[in-house]
């Protein structure tokens, strides 16, 4: 099994916090970076797409948005795998994610065990 390098982008220090600890404890794992805006995300995969497995992006962010990380992300062509963690996963919002090239969507208050999952097969793949 291979631990997970991941980049979270999310504005919100507590359940930064929360996600950071849990997504540690509860599967295999390691946290390299977190940004709460657009531009430090897109600074950060630019500075560290070769190394990263996995980005969790939330969509509204003190400036800018997720889905801007997105595209760029897209648009950068890295090999991780780009999920978007939110409190507004709409079905229109969800649509909007995938076709900016997000891999899965999660709604924050009710999917977490579902990231949790997606997080354990992508390390023993």
């Amino acid at each position: 099994m291979t631990t997970l390098r991941a980049l979270i982008v999310e504005d919100n220090p507590v359940i930064l916090n929360n996600l950071i600890a849990t997504l540690e404890e509860l599967s295999d794992l390691r946290v390299v970076s977190a940004v709460g805006n657009e531009k430090e995300a897109i600074q950060e995969l630019i500075t560290r797409a070769p190394e990263l497995d996995l980005v969790i992006i939330d969509i509204f962010l003190t400036s800018g948005s997720g889905l801007g990380v997105l595209k760029y992300a897209r648009d950068l062509d890295m090999p991780a795998r780009r999920v978007v963690l939110t409190n507004y996963a709409t079905p229109d919002m969800r649509r909007r994610c995938t076709e900016l090239g997000a891999d899965q969507v999660f709604d924050k208050s009710s999917e977490l065990e579902e990231l949790i999952e997606y997080c354990d097969k992508l390390a023993k793949a």
